[in-house]
């Protein structure tokens, strides 16, 4: 075949390995923990998710309409990760079946979810200060690279 160039781009994608609590793999999810856009999106998610899950009884009382719910939830949490991680996170389980706490696996994944993303979102901001100071330090309070009428 021809041979073509590659470009090999760090995106930020992280592989974190799903466990059940029983120590059983559950699959692999890839994504960049520290996306900007992440957290907004994810926040997003998980305030629709929790809107969808309060909704009045009656109005997703029936098989089809708690379907349907667990659907637009997965689909949420999809959205905020922009890959498909509910597939892995829920198996066939509904997003919305009751564990033995009284929590939803829903909240179970929302608590294992969460710190990551924050711990993640943290260090970037951190390290970005810090790459920035680096550059501009040595500037800091001196006039080197200023046009004449700028000092």
């Amino acid at each position: 075949g021809c041979a073509m160039a590659t470009l090999k781009i760090d995106l930020g994608l992280k592989s974190f390995e799903v466990c059940d609590t029983d120590g059983n793999t559950l699959g692999t999810i890839r994504f960049n923990p520290s996306d900007p856009g992440l957290l907004p999106r994810w926040k997003d998610a998980e305030k629709r998710v929790r809107e969808l899950a309060s909704t009045p009884e009656g109005e997703y009382d029936t098989a089809d309409g708690l379907a349907m719910l667990d659907r637009e939830v997965k689909a949420q949490i999809d959205h905020a990760f922009g890959t498909p991680v509910s597939e892995v996170f829920f198996q066939q389980v509904s997003s919305l079946a009751i564990c033995e706490d009284g929590s939803m696996v829903l909240d179970h994944v929302l608590q294992a979810v969460e710190p990551i993303i924050l711990e993640a979102q943290k260090t970037a901001q951190a390290n970005s200060e810090a790459r920035i100071k680096a550059h501009t330090g040595k500037y800091e309070g001196k006039a080197i690279g200023l046009a004449p009428e700028q000092r």
